[in-house]
């Protein structure tokens, strides 16, 4: 014959079976938790041996190219001259290269997030910029646009269209079925965008802008792009 517990202080089922006795409140703080989290943020900590790596990954990436176009223009790392090719490549090198490393004995979905995140890094560092590039060429060609105020106003409409389309077309990419919260811009992502701000000022012919060598910083900047991707998980 099958014995039943008796129901009281000593041997209360709820307290045998924890699970069945949480509050409401924990329940929906779980609930809100679970819905609020972002696609890219880190789920897990990131040890020094994986930052380092990813760092290491990220450098290499943007070294090899800097190299390459240091021998086609024949001048030294420091005097670089980028434009479009090669911040893109630089973007794409600086992504790929921590990707890459970091993710070496990584699961299956902690190379997904890295490469979601390379993803929005590589398209939002391209994007605005090529907007502003291809909005000045045409102000250029045109008699009545080709003019200081003109070339300001399409380089800020340049930035905004294409940090909103870039974001778009990440989360498109990324998660097609749009199953997941997208990724949001941060004020992190905007720092790759530094050199389109300041080629803003100088079209301006704000005092110092020009003297603003921004250039020298952008290694820096998408090495630091490439190494948020490695270290996303």
């Amino acid at each position: 014959m099958t014995s039943v517990r008796k129901f009281n202080s000593k041997q209360n089922v709820f307290e045998k079976t924890p699970r069945l006795h949480q509050s409401e409140i924990a329940v929906e703080a779980k609930r809100k938790r679970t819905l609020m989290e972002c696609r890219y943020k880190r789920d897990e900590f990131v040890s020094s041996r994986d930052k380092g790596k990813a760092l290491a990954g990220s450098a290499l990436g943007t070294l090899l190219p800097m190299l390459f176009f240091s021998k086609i223009q024949k001048k030294n790392l420091w005097n670089l001259k980028y434009k479009f090719n090669e911040i893109v490549t630089m973007s794409i090198g600086a992504n790929v290269g921590s990707i890459a490393i970091s993710s070496i004995g990584k699961s299956k979905k902690e190379k997904e997030k890295k490469y979601n995140e390379g993803v929005f890094q590589v398209i939002n560092s391209i994007m605005p910029m090529a907007m502003v590039d291809g909005g000045i060429k045409l102000c250029e060609k045109s008699k009545k646009f080709n003019n200081t105020k003109a070339k300001i106003a399409t380089s800020i409409a340049g930035v905004v269209a294409g940090t909103q389309l870039g974001i778009r077309l990440a989360n498109k990419i990324t998660d097609p079925k749009n199953i997941i919260p997208d990724r949001k811009y941060t004020a992190k992502d905007a720092i790759a965008n530094l050199d389109d701000a300041v080629g803003i000022l100088v079209l301006g012919k704000v005092p110092f802008a020009d003297k603003i060598h921004i250039e020298k910083v952008l290694p820096a900047i998408y090495t630091y792009s490439g190494y948020r991707s490695g270290t996303s998980n």
